[in-house]
Order: structure tokens, then sequence, then C-alpha cells
């Protein structure tokens, strides 16, 4: 079992920034129209299946830096830490602005961090942020930094109208191809940020207990992205992703009845202690699969890919802050922390409010 314990480690403040521009899977469907007729596939599905109504879209040149730095921005004024005092900045975007230099660092310079700090980034698809929490936790646990800032800024309209624009021009796609492109449609856009500090200058006191990490790499091919992805490579790119959707869901299911008992051993915990439950922010099938193999009590579970969709590695912390306020999270209440991620990983994150 890989497990981590943290003893000093407290989220302090969360920042968020969405796109006004809503995206429904009524108007994806009415644009694919000419496809689902020929191939006579039923109006609705791709919202009866996911349960993503809308998502939300930026244009294709807003960059993830920009986006990443207005959450942080908003994450730093709630910590009440002023830049000077930042020892890390870590962006976990799976978009970013360029193939290099890392994204942190146009971040890390738009806030104005100084330069006795490390800017990097973490990428690891749906769970680069849970991973950028765990990194950071272990730098400010042995004591290397004092606080530090995660964000994440993903725009992926550009892998959507890539989508579009393989449906749409092939006059030979077949109901296997568009049953395997379907997932890239439940994606959104959306920036978040997360500060994270040592307790003996925490006002918000959130510790982040531990918990663990399984690398299933033997599924690795169930869902692939064509290339590395970057705003700065412009037009000429055309990003394309494709989903073995049956089998990612069953995989990561079962990856996940295999995780669960090692992160209650590892945190202490009983499912009957766990308050809230934020699951990978995917869609309504996938969800109720893993809730089904894991033994949690779905009636605890918060989600937010109904309204935004799949934000990729904004989408689960993204819903912690979100869920934070809307469940009005007490102190002392246990929070769990199920994020899922292509490769096929899994991260299980304990916290306690």
């Amino acid at each position: 079992m890989l497990s981590f314990r943290f003893q000093h480690v407290c989220i302090e403040s969360f920042g968020l920034h969405f796109p006004t521009t809503l995206l429904s899977s009524t108007e994806i469907e009415e644009r694919l129209a000419p496809v689902y007729e020929r191939l006579e596939i039923p109006f609705g599905t791709l919202e009866r299946i996911s349960g993503v109504k809308t998502r939300c879209m930026w244009p294709t040149t807003v960059t993830p830096s920009s986006v990443a730095t207005l959450a942080a921005r908003e994450a730093l004024k709630g910590s009440g830490f002023s830049a000077d005092q930042v020892g890390a900045v870590i962006n976990c975007s799976v978009s970013r602005d360029f193939f290099e230099p890392a994204t942190a660092c146009l971040v890390h310079n738009n806030l104005g961090i100084p330069e006795q700090s490390l800017a990097l980034d973490i990428t690891n698809a749906c769970i680069g942020f849970s991973d950028g929490m765990i990194m950071l936790s272990h730098l400010i646990e042995a004591g290397t930094v004092k606080v530090g800032i995660i964000c994440s800024g993903e725009n992926i309209s550009k892998v959507v109208q890539t989508t579009f624009d393989q449906l749409l021009n092939n006059p030979e796609v077949t109901r296997e191809q568009i049953v395997q492109m379907l997932p890239t449609l439940t994606l959104g856009c959306g920036a978040v940020a997360a500060v994270l500090c040592h307790e003996s200058i925490s006002s918000a006191k959130h510790r982040f207990v531990g918990g663990v990490a399984r690398s299933a790499s033997q599924h690795h091919n169930l869902c692939i992205g064509n290339g590395d992805f970057s705003v700065g490579q412009g037009e000429e790119i055309a990003p394309i992703m494709t989903s073995d959707s049956a089998q990612l869901i069953l995989s990561a299911a079962k990856l996940g009845g295999r995780t669960f008992p090692e992160a209650a051993a590892a945190l202490g915990w009983a499912e009957a202690d766990i308050d809230h439950v934020f699951c990978h922010q995917v869609g309504r099938q996938v969800n109720e699969s893993f809730y089904r193999e894991m033994g949690l009590d779905f009636a605890k579970d918060f989600a937010i890919y109904k309204k935004y969709g799949n934000m990729v590695s904004a989408a689960i912390p993204a819903a912690l802050a979100i869920g934070a306020t809307e469940k009005n999270i007490q102190p002392g209440e246990k929070v769990l922390l199920t994020a899922f991620g292509s490769g096929l990983n899994a991260r299980f994150l304990g916290f306690e409010w």
C-alpha cells in the first residue's frame, strides 16, 4: 500500500473562475444532428447517459495561465497571506500555455511571487490537482515551505471543436467512433486554486490528513489524447481524445474498490465516519459505478458535473470548493476525495474540516 500521512498541513482557502458562456448538451446534439440522424442515435442520449446538462466554454484563445492566475489571486486574497510569503506555485492543468516554459512560471510571474521559491507543473490527467496537493504537502511537512499555491486553468474548447470537426466532416464516421468521442463532449472549462500552509500559521484549520495512491497502468490505453495540447501551438494543432468508455468505467470502478479499503486503513476511518464524499466529476453513470464498487453511501456525494461538465484537473477541487460552502461543512467533519485519472490512476485523500 502506498500511503502518506500529514500532521501539519492545512487547506487555507480556494479560488474559482469560470467562463460566462454555457454550452448545453441539447445544443451539442443539435449541432451533431446530421450524424445523429444518419446513425439513428436518439436525441437526448448525451445528457441521459452522462447527466451533464451544461458546461462552461472559453474561446480557444484564452490561456490556461491567465485564468489560473485569476483563481490563484482569489485564493491568495482569501488566505490573508501576501505574495512574498508563498514558497511554491504548482500548476496542475492538462491544457497549458506552451510546451515550455511551465505554465506555473507564468502564474508565478503574474502573482509577483518572489524569486526565492519553486514554480513547476505537475500534470496527470484528471488527478493532477490531487498530485499537486500531495507534493506541496510533503514540502510543507518537511519544513521546506510554509505556504504554497496549487492552481489549474483548463481550456478544453479546442479539443471540443476538433471533435465536432471530426464527427461532422467525416461522412463515414461509425457509431463506434462517435461512442469513443462522446466523453470529450462532456468536458468543460474552468479554473481553480488552493492555498495550503503549515498549521502553525493557518486560520482555517482544514487539515489534510493523508491518503493513498494506486497506479493501474495496465489500463493506460483506455483514454488517450493525441499529443501534448498547448494554447500557444496555434490553430494548426488538432487535439482529439478517444475513450473506451465501458471498459474505462469498469476498470476505474474496480480500481476504486481496491483503493478504498487501503484509504480507510491509512486514514483510520470507517465508512460510517466519513461525512462528505467528493468523487471524480465525470458523469452520473461513472459515479454510480464507483459508489457501488467502493461501498460508499451515495447520499454523502456532492457533484457539480451537471452544470460544469468534466473540468479535467479542475473538476474535483472545484467541487470541494463549491461543496464546502453549499454543504456547509462543519469543523471536525471528515471529507474524502476519490479522484481518478486516465492512466489509470487513483488518489484518495482525506481531510478533517
